[in-house]
Parts: C-alpha cells; sequence; structure tokens
C-alpha cells in the first residue's frame, strides 16, 4: 500500500488506518522511487490537495508523458503547467466542493448481450452555491483551469457500483454494490492527466467551454421558441447527432459551473447537457435516423462508451413518452 500525504510518501503491507504507530513495516519512499509503484494500491491521507498530486506529476513530467500517452492522447503535462501555476483572479463566493477519483462503470444491453466496462473518473463534488438547501452533487471540472482547482482537497471514492437499466430506471438497489475497490498509483495518475487534457491544451479548453455555452443558450432558445426543425439546416443528420452525442456538456444539477462562475442575466434554467439530450432526441424523432440505429451502429462498431450514452437518451425519451 502506498499512502501519499501533504508532504510525504509512505510504503506499508496494509492501510495506514490498520497499521500500529512506530510499525516496522512502514517504510518512507522518496517521490523520485513512487514510479517504481504504479502497480500498488494508493490511498490519500486528509491533507492531500490537488497541487501536491500535480507537482508530482511535473516532477515525473517525462517519463508519465509516456506512460499516459494514450490518457493525454499526445499532448504533454508541459503544455499544462503554465495554466496550474497562474494565478487565478475571480473570486468566487459561497462554494464548498473537494476533488474525488471514482470509479465510472457504464452498462447497456443490446438484445440478450450486455456490455460494461469501467474507468476512473475525476471530478468535484460538493455545491457550487451554498445558498441553496440540498445535498452535494457532482460537478464536472474537463473546463476548469487547473489554477482554479489548486488549493482544492483530493479524496478517492472507493465505493463501487454497477446498475443495470431497470434497477436504475425503478429506484432499485444496484445490479452489484462493494463499499470498497481498491485504486492503484497509476489510475489516480492516469484518471486525472485523462480528465484535464479531454479538451486538448488549456487554450482549447476554453475555446470548447464558450463554443458549449453559445450553443447551449442558442439550442435553448430554439427549443423555447419552436424553431429547432427550421434550424436543422444539415443534409447529413447523422454526422450531426454523432457530434452532439460525443459532445461532453455539464450536468450540474440544472446549474453548470461556468453559469456560476459568469453568471447571465437571464438563466437557462437547464443544465447544458439536458438541453443538448433534449435537442438530440427531438431531432432524431423528426428524421428517418433513429436512435436505436445509432445504438446498433455504436454496437456494432464496439465504441461502447457512445452505445451507452444513446442507451439513456432512448431510456429517457420512453420515460417522457410514459408519462404522458
Amino acid at each position: 500500500m502506498i499512502t501519499i500525504t501533504k508532504d510525504k510518501i509512505y510504503r506499508s503491507t496494509f492501510s495506514l488506518k490498520k497499521t500500529k504507530p512506530n510499525s516496522e513495516e512502514v517504510k518512507e519512499i522518496d517521490v523520485r522511487d513512487i514510479i517504481f509503484s504504479m502497480g500498488e494500491d494508493v490511498e490519500l491521507g486528509e491533507d492531500v490537495t490537488f497541487s501536491r498530486i500535480f507537482d508530482i506529476i511535473i516532477f515525473h513530467k517525462e517519463f508519465f508523458n509516456i506512460l499516459f500517452n494514450a490518457e493525454m492522447d499526445g499532448l504533454t503535462i508541459e503544455d499544462f503547467i503554465h495554466d496550474y501555476e497562474k494565478e487565478f483572479g475571480v473570486i468566487i463566493p459561497h462554494q464548498d466542493y473537494n476533488l474525488q477519483l471514482y470509479w465510472d462503470t457504464m452498462v447497456y444491453e443490446i438484445g440478450e448481450r450486455v456490455e460494461y466496462y469501467d474507468s476512473v473518473g475525476f471530478e468535484a463534488f460538493g455545491k457550487i452555491d451554498t445558498r441553496i438547501d440540498g445535498e452535494g452533487y457532482s460537478i464536472s471540472i474537463e473546463l476548469t483551469s487547473l489554477s482554479q482547482i489548486r488549493d482544492r482537497l483530493v479524496v478517492l471514492d472507493n465505493k463501487f457500483e454497477i446498475e443495470d437499466d431497470e434497477s436504475f430506471q425503478d429506484g432499485l438497489e444496484p445490479a452489484f454494490s462493494a463499499n470498497y475497490r481498491p485504486f492503484r498509483v497509476s489510475d489516480v495518475f492516469g484518471g486525472i492527466l485523462y480528465t484535464i487534457t479531454r479538451y486538448g491544451k488549456p487554450e482549447d479548453r476554453d475555446k470548447s467551454r464558450q463554443e458549449a455555452e453559445k450553443k447551449s443558450l442558442e439550442i435553448s432558445e430554439w427549443i423555447n421558441d419552436g424553431t429547432i426543425y427550421d434550424r436543422i439546416v444539415s443534409h447529413d443528420i447523422r454526422d450531426d447527432i454523432r457530434e452532439m452525442i460525443d459532445e461532453e456538456h455539464p450536468d450540474d444539477d440544472n446549474v453548470t459551473f461556468w453559469d456560476i462562475l459568469y453568471p447571465k442575466e437571464k438563466p437557462i434554467g437547464k443544465s447544458s447537457k439536458e438541453i443538448m439530450e433534449d435537442a438530440i432526441i427531438a431531432i432524431s424523432e423528426s428524421s428517418d435516423l433513429s436512435l436505436e440505429e445509432q445504438l446498433r451502429e455504436a454496437d456494432e462498431s464496439e465504441d461502447y462508451e457512445r452505445a451507452a450514452k444513446i442507451k439513456k437518451l432512448i431510456d429517457k425519451r420512453d420515460a417522457k413518452k410514459n408519462k404522458k
């Protein structure tokens, strides 16, 4: 077991929570040696911030650039150092959230076959406006500057659950649930690097955020004024829908993270993700290309991530029809 704290790294036979003080089984290791422990289980101390993790990433940037080349889609850690080190000049009150790594699972069913895969996700969890009552919720940070999250604590959510469509829709217990599934050292660094590079370099990320905000506002207006069908001018609706499905849009309890940072005079009222899902369903129902056909195409090409997203859209569409 590798334990990362605010200023030290330890190796022990078991979690430090189960190891007696002054045990000879606990050895302090140098930050230079952590790359030899990538396959070992890991835990994080209660004082570990994002800056602690990213400083280790920077220390081993040449090695990580090679090891996590696939996760970063060919980008390099050097591309993000300035974004990480720059001063974040916007004061954002009423926020209370930490960062977390968690097990993200996807399950979808086609015919009699069930496909499943999992990955390590990285997100914020808490509230972006504490003035609003209610429990904490997940907050996407894929479009967020690293300088903004630099001082946030990082925790590991070891809970692991698999939900099938039926149990999820009916509010039943998950098909499989475990209180603890360990993370490896490589999961921590790989999960973070995959998330922060999802939209490309920082300048590409910021451009994507601006475009997503603009598109979400436009689609919301088209839906509200009933002109969405007239706005679909592309002759290849298949590509339009595929592109919309593949894009990621924040879903932060009907208020996006950036809506709080840069408030609009007229709030959207729906999350970017919800607006986009409604648009995809509306376009699909008005064309000869059904979501079921999209699902079959994704399944045949073994693009399980898109297939899972399309299956959720089909479930959402059917649920709306059943309410009518």
